[in-house]
């Protein structure tokens, strides 16, 4: 059974008194919520607790009942008035019917029986209305859905070319959009970690996430903009915006910024998903709208070397990969390998590393390409250390296809040193679960005697046979890699050194800048100024 708001407006005392009291026994279907003594009294108690029925009378000082009710009627459509007056006053009757008010009893006497008859006609009433509302909105919901249905139907014909842009202003009705497109961008939405995605959530509640995240970023857009959003895939979301021609080209660019960035935090907000926003340039017509998708889809090739928060990506921002970039980034990975020797240590190819990251970074080589040279250049790892007569690691050389570069790089780096250490493996098995422990936890404090417990050796002697493996003492070798680490954040985002050192574990800033400075010769921020 339903249970019911309600409130009283009288200037008697004597007359709410006796309806609390009426209240008492019909509390489990009629609950009392609030009391007023005047019109202007009632109306901002009701907007301020929303119920269901309010019984008023007309005759008060100030504002009446009668001005209390216009003044409500807007503001609570869903509210049931039930008039309590001592005048049977036919003018007022007409008043309340006029209104749409359900009931008009006179209160002297004040009857019990005539009041809850009352309040099970206006319960009836707010029933109905429920349901009729409840029912209107599985009606929108559906016929909502159905368009975004069309939409993705037809706009993937447009693109695979089954569709010509002329025809389309013969679906605008259907797929709810205008029949002309002016000036505008495309903004192409996809997850940040799509398979991931995939995993947590079961292929029903994924549907349900992906539809309210289809929402909620043409709602987003509507509210800047004029616009509408197709899911073209399961994992991108394309919103086509209406731009003004007049923009310069900067203006362009910061307001699809605040637009992109405004989608991502609300789809963060409410859907609790991370996603990335590639923006076209300005375009006009239906005719372009493939060529405005293309671009847009291309800007986010350069999500693969950041992750995280989610990033917007603007043609502004956007860096074109230069023809040959591949080849020699391929000839540095060559000089390497002829280095490459049971002697070598990683350290050894730290700079060549560090130049080939940044090139790429800086180069934005794109994921499938540099993926490529990766894998390649493993290959040839793999090659080289089976002639040395060692076991070869069992680390995966192949990259998950969500990993992004930093992630990748890291890898590679890591199935290197340990194919290294491998000539050690079977004396030194203790420093290489050492070294893989503290990248592990390299956004910690780490200590000699942790991990040394964490291996199971003796602090003094876990030391000892780490300088000899190493050629460095654990302590500077921790150190190293935290700035390493810091070096490949900077590269994703531009961290403070406070973040910055908080992210490697270090908790005193001027010491990690100390640090900083001894390995690369420069402060983060100048150091990434100059370098990134």
């Amino acid at each position: 059974m339903s249970i019911y708001r309600c409130m009283i407006v009288d200037d008697e005392d004597l007359i709410i008194r006796s309806l609390e009291q009426f209240f008492q026994p019909h509390a489990d279907r009629y609950v009392l919520v609030g009391k007023a003594y005047s019109g202007k009294e009632g109306v901002e108690l009701a907007l301020q607790l929303k119920p269901d029925i309010i019984l008023t009378d007309i005759v008060m000082p100030g504002m009446d009942g009668i001005a209390m009710i216009e003044t409500l009627k807007a503001q609570l459509p869903a509210t049931v008035f039930i008039i309590l007056t001592a005048y049977s006053d036919f003018d007022y009757a007409k008043q309340a019917i006029r209104m749409n008010v359900k009931d008009y009893i006179v209160k002297v006497p004040l009857s019990e029986h005539d009041i809850f008859q009352a309040m099970d006609r206006a319960a009836e009433t707010i029933c109905e209305l429920r349901i009729k509302d409840a029912e209107l909105r599985k009606l929108n919901t559906s016929r909502l859905e159905n368009i975004h249905r069309f939409r993705r139907q037809i706009f993937n014909e447009l693109f695979q070319g089954e569709l010509q842009p002329s025809q389309l202003h013969r679906y605008s009705d259907d797929l709810n959009i205008k029949p002309d497109l002016e000036g505008y961008s495309c903004f192409v939405m996809v997850f940040n970690d799509y398979q991931g995605f995939k995993r947590q959530y079961s292929q029903a509640d994924q549907g349900i996430i992906r539809y309210g995240m289809l929402n909620i970023a043409e709602e987003t857009i509507k509210m800047k903009a004029q616009g509408f959003v197709v899911e073209m895939k399961d994992n991108q979301l394309l919103g086509v915006v209406k731009i003004s021609s007049k923009l310069h080209a900067s203006q362009l660019d910061l307001q699809c910024m605040e637009l992109g960035q405004e989608l991502i935090a609300n789809i963060q907000k409410f859907m609790k998903q991370t996603v990335n926003v590639g923006v076209s340039g300005f375009f006009e017509g239906w005719s372009t709208l493939q060529k405005a998708y293309s671009d847009a889809t291309a800007m986010l090739r350069d999500v693969y070397y950041y992750g995280g928060e989610g990033y917007v990506f603007t043609a502004a921002q956007h860096l074109a990969n230069k023809p040959g970039n591949e080849i020699q980034v391929r000839e540095w990975f060559n000089e390497i390998l002829l280095k490459l020797t049971p002697e070598a240590k990683l350290e050894d190819f730290q700079g060549a590393f560090r130049r080939i990251s940044s090139f790429a970074f800086n180069g934005r080589i794109p994921k499938e390409i540099m993926t490529l040279l990766m894998d390649e250049f493993l290959d040839n790892v793999k090659r080289t250390v089976q002639v040395w007569k060692v076991a070869i690691p069992q680390t995966a050389t192949q990259h998950v296809e969500s990993m992004k570069f930093n992630e990748q790089w890291e890898a590679m780096k890591l199935y290197i040193e340990t194919c290294l250490l491998q000539r050690h493996a079977s004396a030194k098995p203790e420093i290489t679960k050492a070294k893989q422990y503290i990248e592990k936890h390299i956004a910690e404090r780490l200590t000699l005697d942790d991990v040394a417990e964490y291996v199971n050796l003796a602090p003094h002697y876990f030391s000892t046979l780490f300088k000899k493996v190493e050629n460095e003492n654990f302590i500077d070798y921790v150190n190293r890699r935290k700035i390493e680490k810091a070096v490949a954040l900077l590269k994703e985002k531009d961290y403070s050194n406070l973040q910055l050192s908080s992210l490697v574990g270090i908790q005193n800033e001027r010491y990690f800048c100390t640090l900083f400075k001894h390995y690369f010769g420069l402060p983060p921020q100048k150091f990434r100024k100059t370098f990134l």
